[in-house]
C-alpha cells in the first residue's frame, strides 16, 4: 500500500518539475528575436530627418529601466543610429545620403542584449539599415554656358550643337533621367532639341544677319522625379554675315543735266552723288560701277570706283534732243553674281522730260537665272524714262505672271520656284503705264540648270543567275558578249547623262555599258571560288556638282561547281601521272640496286683467295663429289668426331639437326634479296617498302660479317697447330649458336696425314644422340662448310 502511494507521489512530483522547467524555458527566450530570426533589417529614405525613428527592434524582453529584464546597447561607438533609452526604438543620429556625399549610404550596427539577473552571456543582434534614394539632386549642366557661331545661310534643320548634357547625381532610374527643353522666350523659336532625351540642338528658323546679329536663349535640364528638379543655362548664338544680299543704291533713280554747250565733263548727280553699298554688312564687299550698253551709253563714261559719270565727247542738241536714260550697274568685285541696277535720267536744261511719252530704257531685256533662285528675290530692274514715278506694271502672259511680278519701281521679282526640267526659258512682255501713256518691253529669261536630282535605280536590289547548262570551256565561249543582266537608272535633271560602273571584290569579272547591260569576262572565271558574287552598281550623273547613287547586285553562279570540278579533275590527272612516273623511277632504281648486289655476291662467292678457299653450298648432296668426298666412320657414341680424308683434302662439315640452325647468310641473303625485289615490284607504289628493304640489307650485311668472322676464327685455329682444338673447354666456348632449349653445338676434329683437315660440326641433344647417325645424314644437310688449305 505504501509503495503504491509513494509511486503516485513520485509521478505528481515529476509532472510539477516538468511544468516548472517548461516555464523556465519560456523565461529564457529573452534577447531572442520574435519569429526566430537572427538579424534585423530596416529601410530608411535618405531625406529622413535626424532624430527620426527608423524602426523598433523585435527583441523579446523589456528594456525599461526599473521593471525591465533586458538591457540594450550598441557595440559600435559613434554609430549613425542610437537606441532610445528604455525602449526598443532605433533612432537616426546623422544625416543620410544614398550617394554617400553628405552621409552614409547604408548602416550596419550590432545591438548587444543582456539578460538582467542572469549570468548568461550577452547576445549580439546584427542590424542592417538600407538607405533608399529620393530625388534630392537636380541635374547639373556640363561645360556651360554654351556659345555658338552660325552663318546666316545655315539651313533650318541643321544640327548646331551636339553633346550638350546635364548629369544627375541620383541613383539610376527616373530620378537621374534628364530631359532637355528650350524655355519660352524672345528667340526660342530659332532653336529646339532634336529629342527631349538627347542634348542635340537644331536650327528651327532661318537667320538673317541684317536683322539679327546675335541672340540668347535659355535651356533647361529636368529629371523625372515627383516633383521634378531642374537646372537652367544660357545658349548664346552669334550670327555671321554671308554673301546673300545684292548691293543696293541709296536711291532708286538719279537725274543729271547735260551741259548747255555739250562740252565733255563730269555730270552733277541729283539728289546726291551716285553710290551703292553691299547689303551684307558683315562683308561689305567693294563695289564696281559700269554702264549697261545702250544706244546713248557710247557718249558717257562712269568711274568704276566712285560712280561719277562724265560726258566723253561733245554732243549736239540733236543728238539727245529728248535727253537720255542710262542704266548703271553696281557689281560686287568678289562675286559678280551680286549686283544692283539703277537709272540716271539725263535732261537738257529747260526741257520737260516729264511730259514726254513713257518708254522703257530698253525694248528687250535678256537675262540668265539659276533654277534654285529663292522666291522673293529681285532678279531684274526694268528702268523707264520716268524714274521715281509710281508706275503700274503688268504681265499679260497668264503663265509667266505666276512666276514673276513687277514692283512699283520696275523691279522684277520671282514669285514661284523655277524648274529647268519643266521650262528652260521664260519669254513674256511687261507693260508699264503712268495713266496717260503706256510702254511695253520684252523679257527673255534663260533658266540655268542646277544638279538638284540624284540618279535613281528602278529596283532597290538586283539579282541575276548564271545557268549551269554548259561546262567551263563551253561557257567561256558562250558568255562572251552574252547579257547576264541589266540595271536601269534615270536622272531627273534634263541634260544630265549617267555613267554606270561596278564596284566590289569580283568587279573585274564583269563589265557594264552605258545602257546598264552587265556582261561577264569568262577568261577570268577560273579565279572565282564563290558561288554568289556581290557587286555594287553606281550611277553618277554629269551635273555640277555630280551626284551619284548605288544599288546592290547579286550574281549567282550555278555553273561554278562544274567548272571547278572539271578543273580539279584535269589537275589531279596530271598530278597522278607525275606521281606514277616518280614511282616507276623508284622501282627501277630498286631493281638495279638489288641486281647489282646479287651479281657482286655471286662474283665474290666464286673468287679464290690464293691457296685457301672457303666454300659454302646450300642444299648440297653427295653428288658433289668433285669437291668433297664424304666417308662415314663409326664413332664411339660419346660425341667425339672422326676425321675423314679423301685425296689429300680435308673437309670441314657443319651439319645441323634438331632445332639448331647454322644457316648460310650469303645464300639466305640472296634469297631475301630476290624476295625483296619481287615484293618491291608488287608494291612499288609504297614509299615505305624501300626503307624496309634498306633495313633488311643492313641486317644481312651484319649477318655476313658475323659469319665471316666465325669462319676466320675456325680456320685460323685449325691451321695454327695442325689440329682444330686442344681442349674441350675451347670447343664449348666456340659454340656457334644456341637454340631456345640451350642445346650446345660441339665441334670435333682430327689431323690426317695428308695435311687437310676435315671438321664435322653436329648438334648434341641432351639425351646423347649418336654421332654416327648424325653423320649419315650429312649428304642432305642444309649447309655444308668446306675449307680448303
Amino acid at each position: 500500500m505504501w509503495i503504491k502511494l509513494y509511486g503516485i507521489y513520485y509521478v505528481i512530483w515529476s509532472l510539477c518539475w516538468l511544468k516548472n522547467a517548461s516555464f523556465g524555458a519560456i523565461l529564457d527566450s529573452r534577447c531572442y528575436l520574435e519569429g526566430g530570426g537572427s538579424a534585423e533589417s530596416f529601410l530608411a529614405t535618405e531625406d529622413l530627418a535626424v532624430g527620426s525613428i527608423i524602426g523598433k527592434l523585435r527583441i523579446n524582453g523589456d528594456p525599461t529601466a526599473e521593471t525591465g529584464d533586458i538591457n540594450l546597447s550598441l557595440r559600435e561607438k559613434n554609430a549613425p543610429v542610437e537606441i532610445v533609452a528604455g525602449t526598443k526604438e532605433l533612432a537616426l543620429s546623422v544625416e543620410l545620403d544614398k550617394e554617400g556625399l553628405r552621409g552614409p549610404s547604408s548602416i550596419y550596427v550590432n545591438v548587444i542584449c543582456i539578460r538582467r539577473h542572469s549570468t548568461d552571456p550577452s547576445f549580439v543582434v546584427p542590424v542592417n539599415v538600407r538607405v533608399t534614394d529620393v530625388n534630392d539632386n537636380a541635374p547639373q549642366w556640363i561645360g556651360t554656358p554654351y556659345t555658338l557661331t552660325l552663318s546666316e545661310v545655315t539651313v533650318p534643320g541643321t544640327r548646331i550643337l551636339q553633346g550638350a548634357r546635364a548629369e544627375d547625381a541620383d541613383q539610376p532610374g527616373p530620378f537621374s533621367t534628364v530631359e532637355y527643353q528650350v524655355l519660352p522666350g524672345p528667340y526660342s523659336e530659332f532653336v529646339q532639341f532634336l529629342n527631349p532625351l538627347e542634348g542635340t540642338l537644331v536650327l528651327k528658323k532661318a537667320l538673317d544677319y541684317e536683322q539679327l546679329q546675335n541672340f540668347t536663349v535659355k535651356l533647361r535640364a529636368q529629371d523625372q522625379g515627383t516633383p521634378p528638379r531642374h537646372s537652367d543655362t544660357l545658349l548664346r548664338v552669334v550670327i555671321t554675315d554671308a554673301d546673300d544680299q545684292n548691293p543696293r543704291f541709296q536711291r532708286e533713280s538719279y537725274t543729271a543735266e547735260l551741259p548747255v554747250d555739250g562740252r565733255p565733263g563730269e555730270l552733277r548727280m541729283r539728289p546726291e552723288p551716285l553710290k551703292a553699298v553691299d547689303q551684307d554688312e558683315g562683308i561689305c564687299a567693294p563695289i564696281q560701277y559700269t554702264i549697261v550698253q545702250s544706244q546713248d551709253a557710247k557718249y558717257f563714261r562712269i568711274h568704276p570706283h566712285n560712280g561719277a559719270i562724265s560726258l566723253l565727247t561733245p554732243i549736239g542738241y540733236a543728238d539727245v534732243a529728248n535727253g537720255a536714260t542710262l542704266v548703271v550697274k553696281a557689281t560686287q568685285i568678289d562675286n559678280p553674281d551680286r549686283y544692283a541696277l539703277t537709272t540716271v535720267q539725263l535732261t537738257r536744261p529747260g526741257s520737260h522730260s516729264d511730259l514726254s511719252t513713257l518708254a522703257f530704257v530698253q525694248k528687250r531685256f535678256v537675262m540668265r537665272i539659276r533654277e534654285d533662285t529663292a522666291v522673293g528675290n529681285r532678279i531684274l530692274a526694268l528702268p523707264t524714262n520716268k524714274p521715281g514715278k509710281h508706275l503700274k506694271y503688268t504681265i499679260p502672259d497668264p503663265v509667266n505672271s505666276q512666276f514673276f511680278s513687277v514692283g512699283s519701281l520696275g523691279e522684277l521679282v520671282l514669285a514661284k520656284p523655277l524648274d529647268y526640267e519643266k521650262m528652260t526659258k521664260h519669254e513674256f512682255q511687261v507693260m508699264a503705264t503712268d495713266g496717260m501713256t503706256n510702254s511695253t518691253a520684252e523679257l527673255t529669261l534663260d533658266v540655268i540648270d542646277v544638279n538638284d536630282w540624284e540618279p535613281r535605280f528602278r529596283e532597290t536590289h538586283y539579282e541575276f543567275m548564271v545557268p549551269k547548262s554548259q561546262s567551263l570551256q563551253s561557257r567561256a565561249d558562250s558568255f562572251e558578249g552574252v547579257l547576264i543582266g541589266k540595271v536601269e537608272a534615270a536622272d531627273g535633271d534634263r541634260n544630265d547623262k549617267l555613267e554606270l560602273s561596278l564596284r566590289g571584290q569580283h568587279a573585274g569579272l564583269f563589265e557594264i555599258d552605258a545602257s546598264g547591260n552587265i556582261f561577264m569576262r569568262p577568261e577570268q572565271l577560273q579565279s572565282l571560288n564563290e558561288s554568289t558574287v556581290h557587286l555594287i552598281a553606281i550611277a553618277t550623273d554629269t551635273g555640277v556638282p555630280p551626284r551619284s547613287t548605288s544599288v546592290p547586285v547579286s550574281v549567282t553562279m550555278e555553273g561554278l561547281t562544274l567548272a571547278q570540278s572539271g578543273w580539279n579533275s584535269s589537275m589531279l590527272g596530271m598530278f597522278g601521272m607525275i606521281v606514277g612516273l616518280f614511282l616507276m623511277i623508284i622501282v627501277a632504281l630498286s631493281c638495279y640496286i638489288v641486281r647489282s648486289k646479287k651479281q657482286g655476291k655471286s662474283a665474290s662467292s666464286g673468287l679464290g683467295l690464293g691457296r685457301n678457299r672457303v666454300h659454302s653450298q646450300a642444299h648440297s648432296s653427295v653428288s658433289s663429289a668433285n669437291l668433297v668426298t664424304h666417308e662415314k666412320l663409326a664413332g664411339n657414341g660419346n660425341g667425339n668426331g672422326a676425321s675423314v680424308t679423301s685425296g689429300g683434302v680435308s673437309v670441314l662439315h657443319m651439319k645441323h639437326g634438331g632445332n639448331i640452325t647454322m644457316a648460310n647468310p650469303m645464300n639466305n641473303g640472296l634469297h631475301h634479296v630476290a624476295s625483296g625485289a619481287s615484293s618491291s615490284m608488287a608494291l612499288g607504289s609504297s614509299a615505305a617498302l624501300l626503307e624496309r628493304e634498306r633495313e633488311r640489307e643492313r641486317d644481312r650485311e651484319r649477318q655476313r660479317e658475323s659469319y665471316a668472322a666465325t669462319v676466320r676464327s675456325i680456320v685460323s685455329r685449325a691451321s695454327a697447330n695442325g689440329q682444330l682444338f686442344e681442349e674441350e673447354d675451347e670447343i664449348e666456348h666456340d659454340s656457334l649458336q644456341t637454340d631456345n632449349n640451350n642445346r650446345k653445338v660441339a665441334v670435333t676434329g682430327a689431323i690426317s696425314g695428308g695435311g687437310v683437315t676435315t671438321i664435322t660440326t653436329t648438334s648434341a641433344n641432351a639425351n646423347g644422340s649418336n654421332l654416327l647417325s648424325a653423320t649419315d645424314a650429312m649428304g642432305s644437310s642444309e649447309n655444308n662448310l668446306t675449307v680448303y688449305f
